[in-house]
């Protein structure tokens, strides 16, 4: 469960952020899984009327997330120069060391089995921008990873945040404006390709949450959730061709998303809520579902298509894939990713306990 400070001594549990991160990195998965049954050398067929297409938004509400909770969980941090190494040390053992546990075997494979991937994912230097989630023109060795990259990217942006103070905070408007003045001039040079994407609005909108909410409550909130919940899933189901746009697509599920988290985070600010179990360990998993899946989808497909389920109905098959891709990234947190970050833990606690603090959309 994400649990955040609010600038006093109580604690909040945000649950229904938990559970959008989990049903956000279910969404992906499935989108992966329709994706792979089209493949002819699986299924070859459209799943669920092509409604699949516009899951991959769970990634929006990922960037959205993190972009709230980085601002809201440091909010005291900013202006403190002298907390900059800690919050890199956290951003650091919450992002690489699980994704390194996915990334040395997949890499390790491609190598050895070079008809198992495509020439980049053996490229050294692609191989090594991967490992360290930096900016490159070819998509990393786990492809998924595009999303860490911006993500380390961002934490980038609010470690000088951080040292700046929060004048700096200033900046991000300009930053927003800049990106969407790249994409309608059709920017297409890389690295500006990557500082100006899109996506990266998401994360500002995150922030500008957090800053809100910092100052003022927000009225109506189940309403404003809803509202969001209603226009994101609406959005995605029935406009298929909002994503032709990348700009357009952002802030077409960019903004609801927005308004869904800060409308949950001031319900939860007057009335805390437990979280079921159940939700609560996929909330935790969803970072290394989002790793694991693609991973897990392979295999699954190979499997689906020389069992008999061969003649299963796609849809059928699609939603058995997804339980697979879902099923493994829980397996790989209980049995892994803990294990890691317990380990972690005790090699860090001698430098002192620091304070609880929430993990956006399984990544922050």
């Amino acid at each position: 469960m994400a649990t955040v400070g609010n600038g006093g001594n109580d604690r909040l549990k945000f649950g229904a952020l938990e559970v959008g991160r989990a049903v956000a990195a279910g969404l992906v998965v499935f989108h992966h899984a329709g994706s792979i049954a089209q493949q002819p050398r699986f299924f070859d067929a459209v799943p669920f009327g092509y409604h699949l297409g516009n899951f991959n938004v769970g990634v929006d509400f990922f960037f959205v997330l993190s972009g709230f909770i980085i601002a809201w969980v440091h909010w005291n941090d900013i202006g403190e120069p002298a907390r900059v190494p800690r919050y890199a040390l956290k951003r650091f053992l919450r992002i690489y060391p699980p994704y390194w546990a996915v990334l040395l075997p997949l890499t390790a494979l491609y190598v050895a089995f070079p008809q198992g991937g495509i020439p980049s994912q053996r490229d050294p230097v692609n191989i090594a921008m991967s490992a360290l989630l930096l900016p490159y023109p070819v998509p990393p060795v786990l492809g998924v990873a595009w999303t860490l990259v911006h993500e380390i990217f961002f934490y980038a942006v609010f470690a000088a945040i951080i040292a700046a103070g929060r004048k700096a905070l200033l900046l991000l408007p300009i930053w927003f404006a800049a990106i969407v003045a790249a994409s309608l001039l059709q920017v297409e040079t890389f690295p500006l390709t990557f500082f100006f994407n899109p996506f990266n609005m998401e994360f500002i909108l995150g922030v500008g949450v957090a800053v809100m909410l910092r100052h003022r409550s927000v009225p109506a909130p189940l309403l404003l959730a809803t509202v969001g919940v209603v226009i994101f899933v609406a959005t995605m189901l029935f406009a298929t061709t909002v994503q032709d746009h990348p700009l357009v697509g952002r802030l077409a599920f960019g903004l609801p998303a927005a308004m869904f988290v800060a409308g949950c985070v001031e319900l939860e600010r007057r009335r805390p809520r437990r979280l079921p179990a159940v939700l609560a360990l996929l909330g935790a998993a969803s970072y290394v579902i989002y790793l694991v899946h693609p991973i897990a989808l392979s295999f699954g497909a190979q499997a689906l298509t020389r069992l008999p389920t061969r003649d299963l109905p796609v849809d059928i098959a699609v939603l058995l894939l997804g339980l697979i891709g879902i099923g493994a990234g829980v397996l790989f947190h209980v049995v892994v990713e803990r294990r890691i970050a317990s380990a972690l833990k005790s090699l860090t606690s001698t430098r002192g306990k620091a304070p609880d603090e929430a993990r956006a959309t399984g990544r922050a």
